[in-house]
């Protein structure tokens, strides 16, 4: 009896197919893709609550989001309707100081607003309305951060302190004047 030697080797499809499937593979393994759009979708920050709001509601008139003082709890407010459902939690640190976007200093007060049929008092509160334009607010979250919301911005510009944002009005309003 003699035996035969069989010598082994791959065919060019055969190494593709295996080259295909070690490819597929690592994709799924080790892809985050997926994950990261769906994180960035569902991320929101003070600088991007507009972007936030726009993208992943719908509304016909106007879309808020309201931030009341008890745990700083802040709630989706669309057309009028406040969904009790959706909670933003950990947008802020503290009750942050809310100022008008004007030449002088001058906090905003908000009305009380009813969740679970208890009042609650509002700290924040930012609208965008169909056209898409906010209402002009200064937020200043006493932590070293100012955010100056902007309906010509699409995210909030940040400083480092309210004297800023006011200087920087002071010197846009100059050079609007001089424009003239």
């Amino acid at each position: 009896m003699s035996l035969k030697r069989v010598k082994k080797a791959f065919t060019l499809l055969e190494l593709i197919i295996v080259i295909i499937l070690i490819s597929l593979s690592y994709y799924l393994v080790f892809s985050n893709s997926n994950f990261k759009i769906n994180d960035e979708k569902n991320s929101v920050s003070l600088t991007s609550i507009k972007k936030y709001l726009i993208e992943n509601f719908e509304f016909e008139n106007e879309i808020s989001l309201v931030c009341i003082n008890e745990n700083l709890v802040c709630y989706i407010k669309i057309d009028e309707n406040i969904n009790e459902e959706i909670k933003i939690e950990n947008l802020f640190e503290n009750k942050p100081d809310i100022y008008k976007y004007q030449k002088e200093e001058q906090i905003i007060d908000y009305e009380s607003i009813d969740i679970d049929n208890i009042s609650q008092d509002v700290i924040f509160e930012l609208k965008v309305n169909s056209d898409y334009k906010t209402n002009e607010l200064i937020v200043d979250t006493l932590n070293d951060k100012v955010y100056l919301f902007n309906s010509i911005f699409d995210e909030a510009k940040t400083y480092s302190s309210l004297q800023e944002v006011f200087e920087t009005f002071n010197t846009n309003q100059i050079e609007v004047q001089d424009a003239f």
